[in-house]
């Protein structure tokens, strides 16, 4: 018996030497299933007391932890829940709860009884149904919070903000004594990406509201990450809109990525804190403000846990000994030795558990450098701001948006503002101006047509209010209702109605100065001037006076030309002597008066009737006639504009198209263009559109009208920050002649028609003065009777020369003896033809074609005559000695 109690008693103290008791705090970790928070727990305790106790400290103490779930699948399950979650913390062993506010599960009334419950989240809208002697909050106490961001808020003299949260509204009633006017947004409560489309919904409101100011308050860094990042690609993050992010760790939120415009933010967190060897917990999706709380919530233990047990110099002795939660309470309210973790220091209310004696940074991110430029010291409760850099106005940067953002712009198949060639390939008017824009700010865009069965403008409309597009470009009509739901840019094109139709047939005549009468009044003219010049020539021809009269006789040449004098108002070297001639010519004179009398009076009626013009000029003339019918495009704004008027006579022309619905009312271009070429249709439409038809197809014009005035220009969301940098761009292309030129280019006069085609412009003779068509005929005539008069004279000295040629070529011998007899029967004036080559001191030899002319009729002196000697002047014209 004595044996045995001797060997009890020796492994009793074998075994007792062999178990070493030591100090340990123990902690419930709260969540749902799934959830791995006791483990990293244990792990982060594990290294945390491996850094910064020694290996006899570690030997001595301990930090456990255990697992609470709170199971909600079925009632059972939640009972189960609650019930173990009593039983475990009714335990005084269990020194404290950690983890989130969940509901019941983390009632300290029902649940958590005797222990400090770590809050690991942001109170938030839950903060009321805490009890703050039981709850300490790791994180800056809502209340505390508030002030704060109202304090910064006022410091950064915003006066008018936009407030976004999920559930944590506290700051606005702040705001709001700081008289700082305020609009909450309600978030969605999960947002779980960037393109949640009640996260895309609310900030498409935002944008609406044409704000400038926006706080961002939430403690989830993904939230923050996924409202950011949606904001960026509904580019409300710009040169001109000032953001500011509550959430504790704002260089987490803005590490990756590019972020343009001006952000401003806090910083709790002190990330040189964290232990280097525990941040692979960060490739978990973990955020490094949720890990420094959790090294902290470690830290926390166990700075309590040495204070209990002498810094875990000795074990303790014969027993475990635990911290217990009262004992937990005291000690993390200490005042004499307190903690500093990654979020500073820890420091409690004594009357409460609010948070104090800490400090926040204020953070200002703009063109990538990020700045502190002030800080928030939290004393008793009581937040104080203090500024070391004034905010200054955000110049606009060399590149508004941003490079790894693309511009979706919609757009529709309008001529020629927008044509599709093919595939993703598009020209026209407003696409040369949209590629002249990126040039000028350098950004990138993709191009979406959204042409369908409504009307284009419309479908533009609707995709700027769903937000789901950056910018509407094409034939965009500004109008006061459109600017109650968009926004419009500055004013790229300006016009009005225009009539399309068919050109008139050309009019014009070279030789219009013969129009005043008939062809056969001109041939009997022609005919009474033949008639009078014969009666001339034949009366002088029989008139034994006029044959005496060598100086003034009318041949038939002369009798002609005579005529055509007096017709002509002209003058002659002479003038008819007998009576029958001269009245002959008085009556000439007095039809001649008659004839130019009729010709300038109907030439005068004649160019007058010439300016005027009765083809269709305005809708009036359209409606007053019924041969050209007309029509205006499909579901247009012209077609409202005609149904809405009340006026003539616009009503009429709707209820004559409104008749002829199918024929008038015209959608395909082809069809329009058929109709009115064809010469019996008319088209009415907006100027830049009739304007573009006119040149791309010959024989048609469009005809301005003065009704219908609209203006063109580019659409954005309402609110679009960079609206501004548009317009700006757009003057800058004004200026340097961009869009003057792109006019010319898509509106160019006759581009396809050539200038001298059969057809009339309406706008073509609207003066009266003459242009050189209508006289050119005149000057046709003149040159061509100049041409006629030198071939005339040219075959007349040809055919002269060739006759002297034949005459010179007499035989010597018959000029000799001709000569020679002359010579003798003269007294020897005349003289041998060889004598003539050799002087012609005496005699002269004629060489002018007129002076070689033979004629047996006359004869060479009087005394040649007297003699009866015929001798012919064939080549010799004699001359008396000197």
């Amino acid at each position: 018996m004595e044996w045995t109690t001797k060997v009890i008693c020796f492994v009793l103290l074998t075994w007792s030497a062999a178990t070493a008791y030591k100090h340990t705090i123990t902690a419930s970790v709260l969540g749902y299933p799934g959830s791995t928070a006791e483990e990293m727990y244990e792990k982060i305790a594990d290294v945390t007391m491996e850094e910064s106790m020694s290996a006899r400290q570690r030997e001595n103490c301990d930090i456990r932890f255990n697992s609470l779930t709170f199971n909600t699948t079925t009632g059972s399950d939640v009972y189960d829940s609650l019930t173990k979650a009593r039983e475990n913390f009714s335990q005084k062993s269990i020194a404290a709860a950690i983890g989130p506010f969940i509901d019941v599960f983390a009632s300290t009334e029902y649940v958590i009884l005797n222990q400090y419950h770590l809050l690991t989240s942001a109170a938030g809208q839950n903060a009321e149904l805490m009890d703050l002697k039981k709850v300490v909050s790791i994180l800056p106490e809502p209340k505390s919070m508030a002030r704060a961001i109202a304090d910064v808020i006022t410091k950064l003299h915003w006066r008018n903000v936009a407030f976004l949260s999920q559930d944590d509204f506290s700051p606005v009633l702040q705001l709001g004594q700081n008289d700082i006017q305020v609009w909450p947004i309600r978030l969605p409560t999960h947002i779980t990406s960037h393109t949640d489309r009640d996260l895309q919904r609310n900030l498409i409101e935002l944008r609406t509201s044409e704000k400038h100011k926006f706080i961002l308050h939430s403690s989830r860094r993904d939230t923050v990450r996924h409202v950011m990042t949606a904001a960026k690609q509904l580019h409300l993050l710009h040169h001109t809109i000032d953001w500011f992010v509550t959430y504790p760790d704002f260089e987490d939120v803005i590490q990756e990525g590019e972020w343009p415009g001006s952000l401003y933010g806090l910083s709790l967190l002190n990330h040189e804190k964290i232990p280097g060897n525990i941040t692979y917990f960060l490739q978990h999706n973990m955020s490094r403000l949720d890990l420094g709380l959790a090294v902290d919530v470690v830290g926390l233990m166990r700075h309590v846990l040495l204070i209990s047990s002498d810094d875990c110099q000795t074990a303790p002795q014969g027993n475990q000994r635990e911290v217990m939660a009262e004992e937990f309470k005291f000690h993390l309210k200490n005042r004499r030795r307190t903690y500093t973790g990654a979020l500073g220091e820890y420091v409690w209310g004594r009357d409460n558990n609010t948070r104090t004696n800490y400090t926040m940074d204020v953070l200002a991110f703009k063109a990538g450098k990020m700045d502190t430029i002030g800080s928030v010291d939290f004393m008793d409760g009581r937040p104080e701001v203090s500024m070391t850099h004034e905010p200054s106005v955000n110049p606009a940067p060399s590149t508004v948006f941003s490079k790894d953002i693309e511009l979706t712009i919609v757009t529709t198949q309008t001529d020629p503002f927008i044509i599709k060639r093919g595939e993703n390939e598009y020209t026209g008017f407003s696409y040369d101006l949209l590629k002249a824009l990126t040039e000028k700010l350098e950004f990138r865009f993709k191009l979406s047509d959204v042409t369908g069965a409504e009307n284009g403008d419309e479908a533009l409309v609707r995709e700027l209010q769903k937000g789901t597009a950056s910018m509407a470009v094409g034939a965009l009509e500004v109008t006061a209702a459109r600017e109650t739901v968009i926004s419009f840019s500055y004013t790229i094109l300006s016009t009005q109605a225009s009539l399309l139709i068919k050109k008139a047939e050309s009019t014009q005549n070279f030789f219009q100065f013969l129009s005043p009468f008939k062809m056969n009044l001109w041939l009997m003219i022609v005919a009474f001037i033949a008639v009078a010049a014969i009666a001339l020539f034949l009366i002088s021809r029989y008139d034994p006076t006029q044959q005496a009269a060598m100086e003034q006789r009318f041949d038939l040449k002369e009798s002609i030309w005579y005529a055509l004098n007096i017709l002509l108002q002209g003058t002659t070297d002479y003038s008819p002597n007998t009576t029958a001639m001269r009245a002959i010519i008085a009556f000439f004179w007095f039809s001649v008066i008659i004839i130019e009398a009729a010709y300038t009076a109907n030439l005068a009626a004649y160019l007058t009737l010439q300016q005027m013009d009765n083809r269709i000029k305005t809708v009036h003339d359209l409606a007053g006639q019924t041969q050209v019918k007309y029509g205006v495009k499909n579901n247009s704004n012209l077609m409202e504009y005609f149904k809405e008027q009340k006026e003539d006579p616009f009503e009429r022309m709707w209820a004559f198209m409104k008749i002829n619905e199918g024929y008038s009312l015209l959608s395909n271009t082809t069809q329009i263009i058929e109709k009115v070429m064809s010469g019996s249709f008319a088209f009415i439409d907006d100027g830049v559109t009739n304007d573009y038809y006119a040149t791309q197809y010959c024989g048609i014009e469009a005809i301005d009208q003065n009704f219908g005035a609209k203006d063109y220009s580019f659409g954005f969301p309402r609110g679009a920050p960079y609206r501004d940098d548009i317009n700006r761009a757009l003057l800058q292309l004004k200026e340097e002649g961009v869009l003057d030129e792109l006019k010319e280019k898509w509106w160019s006069a006759g581009k396809n028609c050539t200038e001298d085609d059969d057809t009339r412009s309406v706008t073509d003779q609207t003066t009266a003065e003459l242009d050189i068509a209508n006289m050119v005929g005149v000057f046709i005539v003149l040159a061509a009777f100049v041409v006629l008069a030198i071939g005339v004279d040219i075959g007349e000295r040809v055919y002269r020369c060739r006759r002297a040629e034949e005459e010179v070529s007499c035989s010597l011998w018959t000029l000799t003896v001709l000569c020679t007899s002359a010579g003798l029967a003269t007294g020897g004036r005349y003289r041998p033809l060889d004598y003539y080559y050799q002087s012609q001191k005496d005699y002269k030899v004629c060489h002018s074609p007129s002076s070689l002319l033979c004629s047996w009729s006359r004869f060479l002196g009087e005394n040649i005559v007297q003699d009866g000697l015929p001798l012919p002047t064939v080549c010799v014209r004699s001359n008396k000695y000197s």
